[in-house]
């Protein structure tokens, strides 16, 4: 069984990076807000503000509702664990996987992975994980043909609109 987990940078912001952002995000709304009154202007970087707040916020809670910090891998499934705020196992057997979405899947760069099986259990890692490129083959090597399939043609697309990359 191969263990993938976070290092402590990346779990500490993943875990904690919302709330520095948050605070700084407040400090500048209230001066703002406290000024509106006065200058109608200042309407657009309040609405503004409040939208990245609202944004990373609701990012940031639906990454804690998906994102173990620790994923076991064997050849018949993923036990995902360490969850924040919450001790749940939540246990995804490859045969089972109906969905692969976000990042490398729909062939971006970047973003975060969601693994999906029948029963709408969702699960997602980051390309940040510690040997995420193992734990993506594996994922991609235990799936059904039709999944890989979808996968490796979002990931031609990517290539025919970017030839030189």
């Amino acid at each position: 069984m191969q263990t993938f987990t976070y290092s402590a940078l990346f779990k500490f912001i993943f875990r904690f990076g919302n709330i520095l952002v948050t605070l700084l995000l407040i400090i500048y709304i209230i001066p703002i807000a406290w000024y509106l009154d006065e200058n109608l202007f200042l309407l657009i970087p309040f609405i503004v503000s409040l939208s990245v707040l609202f944004i990373i916020n609701r990012t940031y809670f639906t990454y804690y509702k998906i994102l173990p910090y620790k994923i076991e891998a064997d050849e018949e499934k993923m036990i995902c664990s360490n969850f924040l705020l919450s001790n749940k196992v939540i246990t995804i057997y490859y045969r089972d996987i109906t969905q692969l979405k976000g990042g490398i899947f729909d062939g971006r760069l970047s973003g975060v992975l969601k693994v999906c099986d029948n029963n709408n259990v969702c699960i997602g890692f980051s390309q940040k994980m510690k040997n995420s490129s193992k734990l993506i083959t594996l994922i991609l090597s235990k799936v059904n043909k039709e999944l890989y399939d979808k996968v490796i043609e979002n990931l031609s697309q990517r290539k025919k609109k970017n030839p030189g990359k």
